[in-house]
């Protein structure tokens, strides 16, 4: 079973992969942690790639491709997908070498996206995440479980923010605009509860 999760920055996509992974015994493969893998590590491919998000682009489609295909090569038994596609270009790529049964679109309006992203933090040591919103640690600023200090990511802060919604809504708003029927396209609402979300997604798989 391949499942792809589409949606704006913030609508929950990397936390519903996460609950469906452990639901269904699937890889969650994230494009956006590949990338920051690479990133961190200083590979070829991440110091192409953080040029791009440098200044404020999406990385292009041929390094993407190169990635995210690496990593799905290795689970030919499914897999749980968020990050990608970004773009049409990446949805024929993906469509044109992999079968698709899900598509989850999370819907959730600009402002929450915006309210969401500029909360999170991460530790500077051992990269655990919180949200100020949802997730707060006990001593603000600092890490429950290390005591380390409490940063954003660089695409987290309100300037890079905004320009991944103008990205997303030029880009990848396009992406998935209907079925062609090989794939079920479903629409979330992804200002509902965690656990709401999570049941609706289950419950969708269930029934098909």
């Amino acid at each position: 079973m391949n499942i792809l999760l589409i949606g704006v920055q913030g609508s929950g996509k990397g936390t519903q992969a996460k609950l469906l992974s452990k639901k269904l015994n699937l890889p969650h493969i994230s494009s956006g942690e590949l990338f920051r893998a690479h990133i961190d590590n200083k590979t070829e491919l991440g110091i192409i790639a953080d040029s791009f998000i440098n200044r404020g682009h999406l990385v292009a489609d041929e390094y993407v491709y190169d990635m995210v295909e690496a990593e799905l090569k290795k689970y030919p038994n499914g897999f749980i997908l968020d990050g990608f596609p970004r773009t049409v270009p990446q949805e024929k790529f993906l469509m044109e070498h992999y079968k698709i049964d899900y598509v989850f679109w999370l819907e959730l309006d600009d402002d929450e996206s915006f309210r969401r992203i500029s909360s999170r933090f991460h530790c500077s040591k051992c990269d655990s995440d919180y949200n100020l919103l949802y997730k707060k640690p006990v001593k603000a600023g600092i890490c429950d479980s290390c005591g380390g200090k409490l940063i954003q990511r660089r695409d987290d802060t309100p300037e890079y923010i905004l320009k991944r919604l103008e990205k997303f809504h030029q880009k990848t708003r396009n992406v998935f605009m209907k079925s062609d029927g090989s794939y079920l396209l479903k629409e979330i609402d992804a200002s509902r509860s965690i656990e709401e979300i999570h049941q609706q997604i289950i419950n969708c798989i269930k029934d098909n």
